[in-house]
């Protein structure tokens, strides 16, 4: 089968009651360098003007779907994904605002290697009165899979991906991990093929009070925990309830004051890089680069003192060459300080 030279995109927007910024996130995609896509504006049922608004656009490549009533965000993706033509789907959101050439850099990428199933990019964050910056996240492979126990490894509204590799998965957004649907998929689909992250914004990522992100941060927790045990499956390993609750800790950033904890913490850990190191050997390095990463982190917001740096090197598989500096300087900062991040429960 002959290779297709110009694939088409379908571009995954949903839509609820999204008028204050909807106009400008649709232009910032019918104004990129790349044009072979189609645009799926899916409207959850809006009350307010958003249908007015996206029917003063003429262009052919948008299709409007639009829900009789609010069926939420996971079933109008879902939705979408059915629709889609294209050979890749890419992802935005109604408030966000694509960078022009987003969609011909992640084509490149694409092209470039036959096994890449997603990819997404840095983002700017803007809006609601905070100070613009650029989150960095892991870019290649070997960094995505070492530090997806920990975080979500991709901006959701920056990702594009490879809709046969999506197919492949019996579900994909899922109604059981509600406000962290995205990084359940992404548990998912990183083990399939290839992923990466481009190491620029693409995407400038609008914070305000009404998104989502915002509201629901704190019920997203259990979700979170849920995806992390079916990480761990993915390694033969079935984590006792308190190993759990630390993995939890470590993607919260959060310690807890209690030198028993974190030398359980340390077996959790050592086991962990034991077996990543069985199914992904060629990662080991970068893996516990991450981890270290993450002890030390961990170790610094204990607040206890002296003995933080005393726990932050015990790690089995410790070398000086997985301690970056400036963690290694926030960890004495935290130390002089009396520092701390705690676990309340």
């Amino acid at each position: 089968m002959a290779k297709d030279v110009n694939p088409l995109i379908s571009v995954l927007m949903p839509v609820y009651n999204g008028q204050q910024y909807l106009a400008e996130a649709i232009e910032s995609i019918l104004n990129q360098t790349y044009k072979h896509f189609e645009l799926l504006l899916l409207d959850d049922g809006s009350s307010d003007n958003s249908a007015q608004i996206i029917k003063e656009f003429k262009d052919s490549r948008i299709v409007y779907v639009k829900n009789e009533t609010n069926k939420g965000l996971i079933f109008t993706l879902n939705r979408g994904i059915g629709l889609a033509k294209g050979t890749y789907i890419a992802r935005m959101d109604a408030d966000d605002v694509s960078v022009a050439n987003r969609f011909e850099k992640q084509i490149s990428e694409f092209e470039k290697d036959e096994k890449l199933v997603v990819c997404g990019s840095f983002i700017k964050t803007f809006g609601n009165g905070s100070e613009e910056y650029i989150s960095h996240i892991p870019v290649t492979n070997a960094q995505i899979l070492s530090s997806i126990f920990f975080a979500c490894p991709f901006a959701h509204p920056s990702v594009m991906i490879k809709k046969d590799s999506l197919l492949q998965l019996n579900e994909f957004y899922r109604e059981d991990y509600k406000h962290s649907e995205d990084y359940d998929l992404w548990s998912r689909l990183v083990f399939i093929g290839n992923s990466k992250n481009i190491p620029e914004f693409l995407l400038n990522y609008r914070i305000h009070d009404k998104q989502v992100s915002t509201v629901f941060e704190d019920h997203k927790y259990q979700s979170v925990s849920k995806i992390q045990i079916n990480l761990l499956s993915q390694f033969n390993i079935i984590p006792t309830a308190s190993e759990s609750k630390f993995l939890l800790n470590l993607f919260k950033g959060i310690s807890k004051q209690d030198e028993n904890y974190l030398n359980s913490g340390v077996t959790f850990l050592d086991k962990l890089h034991h077996q990543f190191a069985i199914k992904y050997p060629k990662y080991i390095e970068e893996h516990s680069k991450v981890l270290v990463s993450r002890w030390v982190k961990i170790c610094g917001n204990s607040g206890m003192g002296l003995l933080n740096i005393k726990l932050a090197f015990k790690l089995p598989f410790f070398k000086v060459k997985y301690l970056k500096f400036k963690d290694f300087i926030k960890l004495l900062y935290k130390t002089l300080t009396k520092y701390s991040q705690l676990d309340k429960n």
